[in-house]
């Protein structure tokens, strides 16, 4: 039978209207949850793919944040130099680059931080020592910084090393 010759109610069912109308019920009943059934599965395909484009943008987040990390790798050496030159009276021409560069860096999303009088933070900080302060509130501060440290985000690229207070009563 053709999805014609379905709409119609055959003869024999045409001199027992009951039987007609439980058939078509039935069929009314059975149309419904296929058509449940296939919205519901439509649903479900809606969200995966909504779904699999959230994970897709969130890896390629992390995959321009790992780049650039990479690309701060190489040239943290190069800041280290100049941040060394800094401390030992450097030019400034040195100091103009340096600056460009860490606001070159800036504008990517990488960070420099470690200062003194910041909070020691284990994840972020790398201790070298302690070294003992005169109050209570400079307890677990920074007190001075041997290298700054760099992140992306909440990605550590390398941590700051640093001496930290340590605040003992006499």
């Amino acid at each position: 039978m053709s999805d014609i010759d379905d709409e119609f109610v055959p003869e024999e069912d045409a001199e027992n209207p009951a039987g007609a109308i439980k058939k078509l019920r039935d069929r009314a009943s059975k149309a419904e949850e296929e058509a449940k059934t296939n919205l519901e599965g439509w649903q479900r395909s809606q969200a995966d793919l909504a779904n699999y484009k959230k994970d897709e943008a969130t890896q390629r987040q992390y995959m321009q944040e790992r780049t650039k990390a990479g690309l701060a790798e190489e040239l943290i050496p190069v800041l280290d130099s100049f941040e060394m030159s800094a401390k030992h009276g450097a030019s400034k021409e040195l100091e103009v680059l340096y600056k460009q560069l860490l606001g070159t860096l800036k504008r990517m999303g990488i960070e420099q931080y470690g200062a003194a009088g910041e909070k020691f933070d284990p994840h972020k900080h790398e201790a070298l020592r302690e070294v003992a302060v005169d109050s209570a509130e400079k307890e677990h501060t920074i007190v001075s910084v041997e290298r700054s440290g760099y992140s992306i985000g909440d990605f550590v690229i390398r941590p700051a090393q640093v001496s930290v207070g340590s605040y003992k009563q006499s």
